[in-house]
């Protein structure tokens, strides 16, 4: 054997293999994400409830603020802005009282420990907060079973939920139903709402077994002007909204229902050390907001609607969203057209929602305002 001839042959063969390890390894590094321009007042997100929150903007306006309201500040979340933002919450919500709470998980869990009292079981959607995304706190600390329904779907059927009150009361150990909870829009159901025909029909079984119901409205103000809110809140014992999604607050949610299950939720929410020393901060950013987001949010909608109508206008876009919509639509489109788009976007620091089986998603938030349809029409259809 020439050993030359055969350690060459070696050496050249492994230099190869490891040529070629390195350039699988190389394709196998996840692609770097797309630059956009800096966010600037222009920016404009397609994508989401709102804007990425601005720290030194965040800590600009709250500056503003304070040297506009005197006496802003609470203790242990009683009186100054936090009393100011739980009043108007109440009278938003047609609710007779309403409690600031430091997150969502903390209002929906003690909403629902409140509402079934000693009926330990509650019915929720499989795709809601309250199941998906909370580490079975209800479960864990306080000792509630849920029972999951409509999976894949935002809103479970009326048989669905008589069906599952009738299983659980007619067993040989007959167990009450305490709460239904209905998240409404729900995040992982394309943002659809439970129709207010739908939950009028639920709430009136649920009650007619001794069930009372909870809403998880975290982004129930994202719904379109034409969403009646009065008269869906008004079918629910207690309901929650988000103070950070889409209200300029750092954190925060408040719980509206009756003065009795309010009173009962402060105390829990102490139990669960969630009464903080101070939370003004966040109340007084969403408690300006809250005017102006309402306005906003519905020249948002018109804004959309008007994309929408121009985009399908020009044959190339389909409108796909759901007929119980809250701010997600869906325009189809071919591939090559929404890669364009999203490049189109990526320039002009405007962020298109990426294309999935067929569809590009539009959201609808309050940066639509910063900018004419027409821009939008342009980074669509070039």
């Amino acid at each position: 054997m020439d050993r030359r001839a055969f350690l060459q042959g070696s050496l050249g063969a492994a230099l190869a293999a490891a040529a070629a390890e390195g350039v699988a390894a190389r394709a196998a590094e996840p692609a770097a994400p797309p630059v956009f321009p800096p966010v600037d007042a222009r920016s404009v997100w397609l994508v989401g409830d709102s804007a990425p929150p601005d720290p030194v903007a965040t800590t600009s306006r709250l500056a503003e603020l304070v040297g506009q309201h005197a006496d802003v500040r609470d203790g242990y979340l009683q009186q100054g802005a936090v009393g100011g933002l739980e009043r108007a919450f109440a009278t938003l919500l047609g609710k007779e009282d309403c409690a600031f709470f430091p997150s969502g998980t903390l209002a929906n869990n003690i909403a629902l420990r409140v509402l079934s009292g000693e009926k330990r079981r509650v019915l929720v959607q499989q795709e809601s907060h309250v199941y998906r995304d909370e580490s079975d706190a209800a479960q864990r600390l306080s000792a509630l079973h849920l029972m999951p329904l409509a999976a894949g779907r935002a809103s479970p059927t009326l048989d669905e939920v008589r069906s599952a009150i009738e299983a659980s009361e007619s067993g040989p150990y007959p167990m009450k139903i305490g709460a239904v909870s209905l998240e409404s829009p729900v995040r992982r159901a394309e943002a659809d709402m439970v129709p207010l025909a739908q939950v009028r029909e639920i709430a009136s079984l649920a009650r007619g077994h001794g069930a009372r119901l909870h809403l998880d409205g975290a982004r129930l103000l994202m719904a379109p002007p034409t969403f009646d809110l009065p008269a869906y809140a008004a079918e629910f014992d207690t309901v929650y909204v988000s103070l950070y999604k889409y209200l300029g607050a750092p954190f925060g949610a408040v719980l509206a229902g009756p003065k009795e299950d309010i009173a009962q939720a402060r105390e829990l929410r102490h139990v669960f050390g969630g009464t903080l020393y101070q939370g003004w901060m966040p109340a007084l950013l969403a408690l300006d907001a809250l005017p102006r987001f309402i306005d906003e949010i519905a020249q948002a909608h018109r804004r959309a609607r008007d994309l929408v109508a121009a985009l399908v206008a020009s044959g190339r876009v389909r409108e796909r969203s759901s007929p119980h919509a809250s701010n997600l639509l869906w325009l189809e489109m071919e591939a090559p057209l929404a890669d364009a788009a999203f490049e189109r976007g990526r320039q002009a620091g405007i962020r298109v929602g990426r294309w999935q089986a067929g569809r590009v998603p539009l959201a609808v938030n309050t940066t639509l305002l910063r900018r004419p349809v027409d821009d939008y029409v342009a980074v669509f259809l070039g």
